[in-house]
């Protein structure tokens, strides 16, 4: 109990109080915490056999009815109410989907970890079995472009990743995750798909020539360091030239993933359409990853800062229209970002609804939910709530943090996009 809550019996309810039950187990309403709106409520939570409840004042509209009398009968027991009954239902139905979630993203991120894998393995060994590894990252590429194009809808979500030496096939396996989804989303035919994602997921191989004293370095580079990091993509079409079987649009995608619709990339200076589209593609996913997930973490931006950046400070240096089918796959507010809703509530948004940008799913805290039972709000069924404003995980408490576990390091990943019934 808090110091601004108060244990006050359930004949002392009424509208406008805000109050908290106990058990979310035990009551069939959405939160254990909410507002009274209305008469019905009141009857509702009378008619759950409960004794007392929690009241806020702070937070409350009015104040309690003045307690019953000792002498006053208790009231005859309520019918049955049907939308009670319905209300109970629900909940259950809810509960049973929440597992259900939770088992689904535990596979999304089980394919996560396997693709990262294969990555570090074939990037690896990428010139001492070369054709074993081109296989390997064709195989991987494949499967993920036919998983996304077996579905008509394609959502990311929030993967679990934890930031360290693995990094830099994180970054691989997410542009390449981003721009495929980018890709569909683009109408772009299967043989385009394939050569963009063998293309994004060696888009950084030549970064393997350069020190790790440049890559690892927190501090500003120099411009001597910034020229010397750009020569990785010279040294990456090099290294691809000379792999089996890389088609020509792979190629380009790793020439020119830095390269900006206005002049202003690198190595080539290269504007309009003298950038190829599969690597106009590229180029958004790769900045995305890059501004969420920096090298001092404490640069990072969330992922809704990072899009609202890319297009509302960059938007000379994208394709205009790829930028905004980009903003139609990751949402206003995309997966990983912390919103406030307008009931108070915070929620870690973890996949974004195709066609609904307004209505994510998320992870709600509430303290009275234990963390491993959290609730996971698809905002589509709940019409009535609105995402107010995006948070920093600065701006939350150790509290909520420790609930909702921000992530540090955003990776994303669609569920299925490794068949389990094809080798990865």
């Amino acid at each position: 109990m808090s110091g601004l809550e108060q244990r006050i019996g359930i004949e002392q309810v009424r509208v406008g109080l805000y109050i908290r039950l106990d058990s979310w187990t035990d009551h069939p309403f959405l939160f254990s915490s909410f507002k009274i709106r209305s008469e019905k409520q009141v009857q509702q939570l009378r008619s759950l056999g409960i004794s007392h409840v929690l009241y806020d004042s702070s937070k409350s509209d009015s104040a309690p009815l003045p307690p019953p009398r000792a002498s006053a009968s208790p009231p005859p027991p309520s019918p049955p109410d049907p939308e009670m009954e319905a209300m109970w239902a629900e909940k259950r139905k809810r509960r049973e989907q929440l597992s259900r979630q939770r088992e689904a993203l535990g596979r999304c991120e089980r394919q996560f970890a396997a693709g990262a894998s294969t990555v570090k393995s074939l990037l690896r060994n990428l010139f001492s079995r070369p054709d074993e590894s081109v296989q390997q990252a064709q195989t991987l590429v494949s499967d993920m472009v036919d998983s996304m194009l077996a579905d008509k809808d394609v959502a990311l979500h929030l993967v679990n990743t934890k930031a360290g030496d693995e990094n830099a096939y994180y970054h691989a396996l997410n542009v390449t995750m981003l721009s495929l989804v980018l890709a569909k989303e683009a109408q772009l035919g299967a043989g385009d798909m394939r050569a963009l994602g063998l293309g994004t997921l060696l888009h950084d191989i030549g970064r393997e020539k350069l020190p790790s004293q440049i890559l690892l370095n927190k501090a500003p580079w120099t411009k001597a360091e910034l020229s010397f990091y750009q020569q990785h993509v010279a040294y990456g079409v090099d290294m691809a030239q000379r792999l089996p079987g890389m088609p020509a649009a792979a190629l380009d995608v790793i020439a020119m993933h830095h390269e900006l619709l206005d002049g202003s990339g690198y190595p080539g200076r290269l504007a309009g359409e003298q950038i190829g589209r599969l690597a106009r593609i590229a180029c958004i996913a790769n900045a995305f990853d890059h501004y969420c997930n920096r090298i001092n973490p404490a640069e990072s931006m969330t992922p809704a800062e990072a899009i609202a950046f890319m297009f509302r400070k960059e938007p000379g240096k994208y394709d205009p229209v790829l930028l905004q089918l980009f903003v139609r796959c990751m949402g206003i507010y995309p997966p990983g970002s912390v919103v406030q809703l307008n009931n108070g509530r915070i929620g870690l948004i973890m996949s974004v609804n195709p066609g609904r940008l307004l209505h994510p799913s998320l992870l709600i805290y509430d303290p009275d939910v234990p963390k491993e039972e959290a609730l996971w709000l698809d905002m589509r069924e709940a019409p009535e709530l609105s995402v107010v404003k995006p948070l920093r995980p600065a701006e939350l408490d150790v509290g909520v943090i420790a609930y909702l576990d921000p992530r540090t390091h955003i990776s994303y990943f669609t569920e299925n996009s490794l068949p389990s019934n094809r080798p990865a």
